[in-house]
């Protein structure tokens, strides 16, 4: 019961208050008793959001408040997909929930929406959109650009791919190699395999954890390595990275060569964390300083020999591991982030005398090959070099883009 209470609270929070599921869950999931299943219940109604509302939609018909929807929205997870807590208690229990958050006179409409629902009753849509997006999870108005941008074939299969639980670690390369990385992953009975961006996925456990805590290794995904090398930073350069908190990217370039990097972020706590990051890899020539990308610096102007742009996105690439964003993505939002993200790279331009690169860790051109395309339509003086959309293949590749600009 308390865990139950504990993961609609969660929930509630998510829906209600629009707080991020990662962080909601750190700060409040250690005092369930099982936190497993709580963090499987939080995490399993995010990701199958659209199934739930489906649901929803064909078995009520007036639909209810926001808290009694994210109370059935749990129930109907627990009933299809949770065969740990019994039919009969799992009712019982949230129908009390719903007494205990004021909606007394809902306990009769919850109990016979709970102990009637049998999903094999329900007629799922036969749209192949619709069916698409109800069967993944993805908002429907996402998946027809998807559609529209990559075609049925290629989006069905990497909106299907299946969720990769491995993380992605580097060696610090100041301190320890990368055969030094692999022994110690060997000496541990560590399940890891080798990735193309030089680092390994691996099962997280004591050994990684430890490696990581003590700066010996980083947790990095696989395409923001790919990201840093795309700079292509040689010995002296000056470089800068205009959106670079958490610092990953910033660090491993001051790996790659002997640079100084200028990193930067628009809020403090945020260049906290750069330094922080800094600090525990022993990284050097990385100065923090605040700037907010979207106004120009003159201080910058023609000051830096490669810019990184890690602009701000949507972030769809990675919903698969933040299916909370899917809560709050739409198409208004993505224009206004394309505003943003143009503006970035037209002020990164002023400061740079030979390369660019572009990045998201989103999926839609919207956000990524329409911003390039546009930007060397208008400055004739840069050209693309290098472009790549990456596809969540659900084996550790995230969505993720990357555009390499050069003036002519």
């Amino acid at each position: 019961m308390n865990d139950l209470i504990l993961a609609f609270e969660i929930l509630l929070s998510i829906y209600k208050d629009g707080a991020y599921s990662s962080i909601e869950l750190n700060k409040r999931a250690e005092g369930a008793s099982n936190q497993a299943i709580v963090t499987r219940i939080v995490y399993g109604v995010l990701q199958n959001d659209v199934k739930l509302e489906y649901c929803i939609s064909k078995i009520t018909r007036k639909r209810p408040s926001k808290t009694v929807t994210v109370l059935l929205k749990m129930g109907l997870y627990c009933l299809m997909y949770i065969d740990s807590i019994p039919r009969y208690a799992l009712v019982d229990n949230t129908v009390k929930i719903c007494e205990k958050y004021g909606k007394r006179q809902l306990k009769g409409f919850v109990n016979s929406t709970l102990k009637n629902f049998d999903f094999a009753n329900i007629e799922l849509p036969t749209e192949r959109n619709e069916k698409l997006s109800v069967e993944t999870g993805v908002p429907l108005w996402l998946v027809k650009k998807y559609v529209k941008q990559y075609g049925y074939e290629e989006t069905e299969k990497f909106l299907r791919a299946p969720l990769f639980t491995k993380e992605h670690i580097r060696n610090n390369s100041r301190v320890l190699s990368k055969e030094a990385l692999r022994e110690i992953l060997d000496k541990n009975k560590a399940n890891y395999s080798e990735s193309a961006a030089g680092g390994f996925f691996v099962r997280n456990c004591a050994a990684v954890k430890e490696l990581c805590e003590r700066g010996k290794a980083t947790f990095q995904s696989a395409t923001s390595m790919l990201c840093a090398q795309s700079v292509g930073v040689e010995d002296g350069w000056n470089v800068l990275d205009l959106c670079s908190a958490p610092g990953g990217k910033a660090v491993y370039l001051s790996e790659l060569a002997d640079v100084r990097i200028t990193a930067c972020d628009i809020h403090e706590h945020r260049l906290d964390l750069i330094r922080a990051y800094v600090g525990r890899m022993t990284a050097k020539n990385i100065d923090t300083v605040y700037n907010d990308a979207r106004v120009y610096n003159k201080d910058f102007e023609d000051k830096f020999d490669a810019t990184l742009c890690d602009v701000p996105c949507s972030g769809l690439g990675v919903a698969s591991k933040k299916p909370d964003i899917y809560l709050n993505a739409s198409e208004q939002k993505i224009s206004e982030l394309s505003d943003i993200q143009y503006e970035i790279l037209c002020n990164a331009a002023r400061y740079t005398k030979s390369r660019i690169v572009y990045s998201t860790c989103t999926t839609l051109r919207e956000e990524n090959y329409n911003i390039v395309g546009k930007f060397v339509k208008e400055n004739d003086a840069w050209k693309i070099v290098s472009h790549k959309q990456y596809l969540p293949d659900g084996q550790g590749q995230d969505g993720f883009f990357i555009a390499v600009l050069e003036k002519k």
